[in-house]
């Protein structure tokens, strides 16, 4: 086999090296063993440390026994930079990919989902099903208009979506003909019960499909925010020219979340109206 497609085999792990060692100033052997598990198998250790410098030749350089330096006045590459290296921990990337190990620096603090379950197990279960075999189901939902109480839908998967906090089931609810069997979204955590569907979809159904689209929107900021706001507010969601771009499925919980729409009349919302902490 060819030598070069061999030592490809540590691409990843040769990523490793490089953001460490442009991260800490240094990638040591010991550093390979801790993230790889390598204690037992010095040659692969040092294949890793080794490749990594004849990947990055003009980057990297190898001191034998002491590890893997940056070169001198060479700049932070793009997969090391601060940019990259947050978007793998956001991401809840491991130490081999970040080059971080956990206790290092202060620390790192991300939200704490919520349980990704429906009302039981089998409920979880019965709707990943769906979502991988794109089969309909039977759910015992419960949505937050006033005075709601549970009830039997029918629906037909298209989408299975993760906030970052919660997950989202985006499907065609077989019960509204009338409009044309439309695209609607279920809280995960609000289907308390579960079944597979045996119904005959009716002939002329006509499926719709998530699809990762952006929509544009001209923002006009508060006036009571000073340019300094403003500016970082435009950084932290990506305005450009007054312009802010998202997906589509997320524009509502955006408007919801940073503008002053109101929620729909006969939603409860928010649920919570008061907090009071309490002694640990």
């Amino acid at each position: 086999m060819d030598k070069m497609l061999v030592m490809e085999d540590y691409d990843s792990d040769a990523l490793f090296v490089l953001r460490r060692a442009f991260l800490f100033g240094v990638c040591r052997r010991a550093d390979v063993n801790r993230a790889f598990d390598t204690h037992s198998s010095p040659n692969r250790a040092g294949k890793i440390l080794k490749w990594a410098t004849i990947r990055w030749p003009a980057m990297l350089l190898y001191a034998p026994k002491r590890g893997v330096f940056p070169r001198d006045g060479v700049p932070t590459p793009p997969e090391a930079r601060a940019s990259a290296i947050l978007e793998l921990l956001e991401r809840g990337a491991d130490p081999r990919q970040t080059g971080i190990f956990p206790g290092e620096g202060v620390p790192i603090l991300r939200p704490e989902p919520m349980k990704p379950t429906a009302g039981s197990d089998l409920a979880t279960q019965v709707v990943l099903e769906a979502c991988l075999q794109e089969k309909p189901l039977r759910m015992l939902y419960v949505g937050m208009r006033q005075g709601e109480t549970a009830r039997w839908r029918e629906i037909v998967p298209r989408g299975l979506e993760f906030t970052g906090l919660y997950w989202r089931l985006h499907a065609q609810d077989l019960g509204d003909k009338e409009k044309d069997w439309p695209m609607k979204v279920f809280v995960l955590a609000r289907i308390l019960e579960a079944l597979p569907s045996n119904r005959k979809i009716d002939p002329s159904f006509r499926p719709r499909f998530v699809t990762k689209t952006h929509q544009r929107f001209r923002v006009s900021f508060s006036e009571h925010l000073t340019e300094d706001q403003c500016r970082a507010l435009s950084i932290l969601w990506g305005i450009q020219d007054g312009k802010l771009r998202l997906p589509r499925h997320g524009v509502y919980d955006f408007q919801r979340n940073y503008t002053d729409i109101p929620p729909p009349s006969d939603i409860v919302w928010p649920p919570i109206t008061r907090m009071d902490p309490l002694e640990e």
